[in-house]
């Protein structure tokens, strides 16, 4: 696959960032912002259709969408159809051919990950969550306890490594050399003192490899798949402040042509809802971080709840 400068992708972030910070601020109650939305009940159509289609996967953003968006979404007048999908390529390919009208299911880095190999012209439309990346267990209820040697699973797509090998790193477990602008592999790694065999799988595989493992690195989804939740579960994990909730945000994606579709627009304010915020609170301990501009207040949560290592 074809690699953009991660310097490049981060100045490109900081510019979305600065249009979010503008967009949120008319986006939604939860934020104590007035709403830009239409009145209630008046039809937001596009082309003539009120049908929404939405690519996904099936946690947490299909849960999401058609818990919360679509009964927000049909007081305006917009039936929210919900695809699922069980890969990222998978939706984008239903994103990119028009089958449907956007999806919510992935970064914005591994969106343009797949613009590159494809040739696709995909944007994001809005950042709506965050998911913190974590080592768990089924073995281990400490860090510390995990043996030499120990077999760690890690996902094997690209950004999702990278993420997982530099988490890792900081926790002390491995070191890296990795240059400038490059995304981490396992090649990467320079000094494993523990010896620990890192294997690779599939993002859905690493939770199934983990229980002929020792420790793996999970995604919100994927470790709300697995039963875990981050505050009880979790070795140890991303450290949300600064820019990371930015970087690996979860985004409502489109073909470009798309993006300023106004039901998209209508989706957007309905993820960003203080009844979205609720949901999210109530049912992913911690799993979920609805809107990136919350990382303080979630990392003031975990605090609460006990040291970042176990």
């Amino acid at each position: 696959m074809t690699q953009e400068s991660t310097c490049q992708v981060w100045r490109r972030l900081a510019v979305a960032a600065t249009v979010l910070t503008v967009l949120l601020w008319c986006a939604g109650a939860a934020w104590g912002c007035a709403s830009a939305s239409r009145a209630d009940g008046e039809a937001v159509s596009a082309g003539g259709s009120n049908v929404l289609v939405i690519a996904a996967t099936p946690e947490p953003q299909g849960a999401i969408l058609e818990n919360v968006a679509a009964p927000l979404l049909e007081q305006k007048g917009i039936a929210l159809e919900v695809r699922m999908y069980e890969t990222y390529d998978e939706a984008n390919e239903a994103v990119q051919s028009g089958e449907v009208d956007g999806g919510y299911f992935e970064t914005t880095i591994t969106m343009e990950a797949y613009n590159k190999q494809h040739n696709a012209d995909l944007v994001s439309v809005s950042l709506i969550h965050y998911e913190p990346f974590g080592l768990y267990s089924f073995k281990y209820d400490n860090l510390a306890d995990v043996p030499g040697g120990a077999r760690i699973a890690l996902p094997e797509h690209r950004t999702s490594l990278d993420r997982a090998l530099r988490l890792l790193a900081s926790k002390g477990l491995i070191e890296l050399d990795v240059g400038d602008g490059a995304l981490a592999t396992v090649k990467d790694v320079s000094r494993n003192p523990r010896g620990f065999k890192l294997a690779t799988t599939s993002a859905d595989g690493v939770a199934s490899l983990m229980r002929n493992a020792d420790m793996g690195a999970l995604n919100g989804n994927y470790a709300i798949g697995a039963g875990f939740s981050v505050k009880d579960d979790a070795l140890a994990w991303e450290d949300p402040k600064g820019t990371v909730a930015l970087v690996y945000a979860n985004a409502l994606v489109a073909k470009e042509g798309k993006a300023k579709d106004p039901r998209l627009q209508a989706l957007t304010e309905a993820l960003l809802s203080q009844e979205a915020q609720d949901y999210v609170s109530t049912n992913y301990r911690g799993l979920v971080m609805l809107n990136p501009r919350a990382a303080q207040a979630y990392q003031r949560a975990l605090s609460d709840s006990g040291a970042q290592e176990r």
